[in-house]
């Protein structure tokens, strides 16, 4: 791969903060040739948002280039780095990042579901730290009509924090654990409100099935694509919305959601960069567990742009991106998930 110097890289929401060219995507490209165990590290320090991509004057394929030198990196042992190592065998012997209890993955749901040909598949952070998302998701999908199963212990990790890092192996052992307890319980459509999940299940899971022998016949929806035919509702208050880079860049995600916010009558206020140039909040591509001062100061970047608009209200529709807007605001803006919003509408 070769690469021109165009100065787009400043682009880089992590080159912005530590201002090496060792973390620029010109210069990594230039040692990917060479990597030794001095600068693997910097392949890390990246939340494979794909901004390059979209900016990049030669069209190069970034994000995929990304994650297939993570993988060089793994098989040649010079990664999974220490924190993702622990969540490797956290996930490896609890099929979750957070050391969550199977039997309790789906503590959060309120109210009994039964069997269903459509899954709401809640992930990880929705399940394990972010439980309002997943009971506001539930409650909203349940209010809007769509019937729906949960499958609680049956749910596994989607594999996607692993595959952003490299580590396609742990992505396969993911992908046999959730495609046969789909099968098992007779599922076609599947529903999910991270965009981790979404991107991991609609296209790295396609991959899987060819390669060991499956069938892959699931209709995959975000939220966001329910929401923006079905949410209705008279909010009258301005808020700012954040594309998620998995649901945005490299999902092409952008409308749904914000034709949802208009639905529930909020009037949307368009921060600086948005759509497919918007600043990632910096979670993503395993940066906040192994580089969590660099992913806070690319947060703080993107919570003075959104409140550069005129509003503390900050609505996104990924729970990593909730996850850091909310600890990293510390109370200066009001973060809400799309489906929050939504459940506003109905229960006012």
């Amino acid at each position: 791969m070769d690469c021109i110097r165009c100065g787009l890289c400043n682009v880089c929401p992590v080159f912005r903060v530590e201002k090496l060219e060792s973390v620029s995507p010109r210069g990594k490209i230039i040692v990917s040739k060479s990597i030794d165990s001095r600068i693997a590290r910097d392949f890390f320090k990246c939340s494979v948002c794909g901004l390059c991509e979209v900016v990049c004057p030669v069209n190069l394929k970034l994000t995929e280039f990304w994650e297939k030198k993570r993988e060089e990196l793994f098989e040649k042992k010079l990664a999974p780095l220490p924190i993702h190592k622990k969540l490797r065998e956290m996930t490896f012997r609890d099929f979750n990042p957070y050391g969550g209890r199977q039997e309790k993955r789906a503590e959060w749901l309120e109210f009994p579901v039964e069997k269903s040909r459509t899954l709401y598949f809640a992930g990880c952070t929705a399940s394990y730290r972010l439980q309002n998302m997943a009971k506001a998701s539930a409650t909203a999908l349940k209010e809007l009509g769509i019937e729906f199963t949960v499958l609680g212990p049956e749910e596994y990790c989607c594999g996607s924090p692993f595959l952003r890092t490299g580590q396609k192996d742990i992505g396969r052992f993911l992908f046999e654990k959730n495609i046969r307890a789909w099968q098992k319980a007779g599922v076609e459509e599947i529903i999910t409100s991270c965009p981790g999940c979404y991107k991991t299940i609609s296209q790295d899971y396609p991959r899987f099935a060819r390669e060991l022998g499956y069938s892959f016949e699931f209709e995959v929806k975000h939220v966001s694509m329910i929401f923006s035919k079905l949410a209705k509702g008279k909010l009258g208050f301005k808020a700012t919305y954040h594309d998620p880079c998995h649901l945005g860049r490299h999902m092409g995600i952008y409308e749904e959601p914000r034709d949802a916010i208009r639905r529930c009558g909020i009037k949307l206020v368009e921060m600086e960069r948005n759509r497919e140039f918007a600043l990632c909040c910096g979670a993503g591509g395993g940066l906040r567990s192994q580089f969590k001062e660099i992913s806070i100061a690319i947060c703080e970047e993107r919570i003075r742009e959104a409140l550069s608009t005129g509003t503390d209200i900050l609505i996104t529709s990924c729970p990593f991106c909730e996850y850091n807007f909310t600890r990293t605001g510390k109370g200066r803006i009001k973060v809400f998930d799309l489906s929050e919003i939504v459940c506003m509408t109905l229960f006012p």
